[in-house]
C-alpha cells in the first residue's frame, strides 16, 4: 500500500463513570478514489492496541463506513442519525456494536483534508458513551 499521505488523528472517548480519555497518532495513509468514494486506509500500531490490524475509512458523499481487517474486524457505519449494528471480531471473541452516529464532517478530496465522526456507542447493548475522532491528512 503506497504511503503518500499523514494521517493524524485524535480521539476523545467519554465513557460513563469515568474520566474522558483521549489518544493522538501521526502515521503513515494512502488516500484514493474510485466512482466518487475516497478510501483511506492505514496500518494500526501498538498505540492504538490494534497492531495487525488494517483499517480503512470509505468516504461516501452522505455516510463514511469504517473497515478493520486483521486481528481486528469490524464494520461501522456513520450516517447523521441513523443507528448501526455490527459484530466487533477480536481473538478473545465477538462483541454486538451500536452507534448512532450525532455528526459527520467530511472535508476530504484526493489532497487530503479533515474528517469528525462523533457517535454515541452502545456494546453488548449496555450504553457506553461517547466518541470523537479528528482526523486531518496531507500529502508527505
Amino acid at each position: 500500500m503506497p504511503s503518500d499521505f499523514i494521517l493524524e488523528i485524535k480521539g476523545v472517548q467519554k465513557y460513563r463513570d469515568r474520566e474522558p480519555d483521549s489518544i493522538e497518532l501521526t502515521t503513515e495513509a494512502s488516500l484514493t478514489g474510485e466512482d466518487g468514494i475516497l478510501y483511506l486506509r492505514y496500518a494500526e500500531s501498538e498505540l492504538t492496541g490494534l497492531k495487525g490490524t488494517d483499517t480503512v475509512f470509505e468516504l461516501h458523499r452522505n455516510k463514511v463506513v469504517l473497515r478493520r481487517t486483521g486481528a481486528v474486524s469490524s464494520e461501522m457505519v456513520f450516517a447523521p442519525g441513523r443507528v448501526h449494528e455490527s459484530l466487533y471480531n477480536t481473538e478473545q471473541g465477538a462483541l454486538l456494536i451500536t452507534v448512532r452516529t450525532r455528526a459527520v464532517e467530511d472535508e476530504m478530496t484526493l489532497t487530503g483534508g479533515s474528517l469528525h465522526v462523533s457517535y454515541d456507542i452502545n456494546i453488548e447493548g449496555l450504553g457506553m458513551g461517547r466518541i470523537d475522532y479528528w482526523l486531518k491528512v496531507r500529502p508527505r
